[in-house]
């Protein structure tokens, strides 16, 4: 027969097992949280930032638009590739910075690069109310999409406007319009302004009839589709 005292051994052995086992579980489900369904921790949120940026010894400092405080920035092999181009004609120690970014280690890592210049509007002037802004020379033009079409600007032309829904196509975008006939497409890739200091992350190409335009894009404040 077992004694009262092994009796209460055995149940204080039960209790701590059955705690221990609570633990543990709490202890998964908290690290379920921070991970996404294929088991991996689970990305750090990004968001889109703009700012002063400069060139410094030991890599880049930037100060973001709305503070005085200046961060350490740390690049993406992408976002490095984007600035290695953009820096590559040297004297372009400080430039405005149009980027996705999110928070590493204290430090601000760019994910990927929206546009770079050093002259243009900067913190004081707040981002288009647009899908995507484009332009391109010679000849100039401008344009601005938004998710109900787009209005085009030539300095020779009346400014001209189009209804037009916005379409995913690949890893761009595409608008098409019936009256006027044309079609607007955006496609990712590195594009640099010749007649300007800067690059985006898009590329542009307007077909209007016989007309057929080519430039650069960047994304507004509007959501895509």
């Amino acid at each position: 027969m077992i004694s009262r005292k092994h009796r209460k051994t055995r149940m204080v052995l039960v209790l701590l097992a059955l705690a221990l086992t609570g633990c543990a579980a709490r202890e998964a489900g908290s690290a379920t949280e921070n991970t996404d369904r294929s088991g991996e921790p689970a990305a750090p949120e990004t968001q889109r930032i703009r700012g002063e940026a400069l060139v410094g010894k030991d890599g880049y400092g930037f100060t973001p638009c709305g503070s005085g405080q200046q961060r350490i920035l740390t690049l993406s092999s992408q976002s490095r590739i984007f600035l290695d181009r953009f820096l590559e004609s040297g004297g372009k120690l400080e430039f405005f910075l149009d980027a996705w970014v999110r928070e590493k280690e204290g430090k601000l890592e760019v994910v990927a690069i929206e546009r770079a210049y050093t002259e243009g509007p900067r913190c004081d002037s707040a981002p288009e109310a647009a899908q995507f802004v484009a332009s391109g020379t010679e000849p100039f033009w401008s344009l601005r999409l938004s998710p109900t079409g787009w209005l085009l600007e030539r300095p020779d032309s009346a400014p001209l406007q189009a209804v037009a829904a916005a379409e995913k196509t690949g890893s761009g975008y595409a608008w098409a319009s019936a009256s006027p006939k044309a079609r607007v497409e955006l496609t990712p890739g590195y594009c640099a302004d010749g007649m300007a200091d800067a690059a985006s992350a898009w590329q542009a190409r307007i077909e209007l009839g016989d007309v057929r335009l080519t430039g650069c894009a960047h994304r507004g404040e509007l959501p895509l589709p």
